[in-house]
């Protein structure tokens, strides 16, 4: 049986709080509704010792530890391959495409994005 959307569990993680918002609120118009939001890399870790997230939506460039090297962290442990990790950022360059998908991300989205654009990436890789 496929779960519900509602029943998914993500994390947007991105350094800008009006990004965060923008895409929690996308997520909500689509109709998930358990969306957390970490302002940066350590936040994001600490909130995914005590919750089991099924997605993070996961901004590249934010200071301190940088979204790819959060991306590259997080595959690194086996318990957490099972997330699903969209990539956020302005760089429309192949090269970070690619170096987003060989480092374990599940896709990537160029900001700014629009809802459609949001709702295509994370249906395909929910596959919901």
């Amino acid at each position: 049986m496929t779960k519900a959307r509602s029943d998914y569990r993500i994390l947007v993680v991105d350094d800008q709080k009006s990004m965060r918002g923008l895409a929690t609120y996308f997520l909500k118009q689509i109709e998930f509704q358990d969306i957390d939001e970490a302002e940066n890399a350590r936040e994001a870790l600490m909130k995914m010792q005590v919750k089991r997230y099924d997605l993070l939506l996961l901004d590249w460039n934010m200071d301190g530890m940088s979204g790819i090297d959060l991306l590259r962290a997080i595959r690194s442990v086996p318990e957490l391959n099972q997330i699903k990790i969209i990539m956020a950022t302005s760089e429309r360059s192949v090269d970070k495409m690619d170096e987003a998908t060989t480092n374990g991300a599940d896709h990537y989205v160029v900001k700014p994005y629009e809802l459609r654009d949001l709702e295509v990436r994370v249906k395909k890789v929910l596959a919901c």
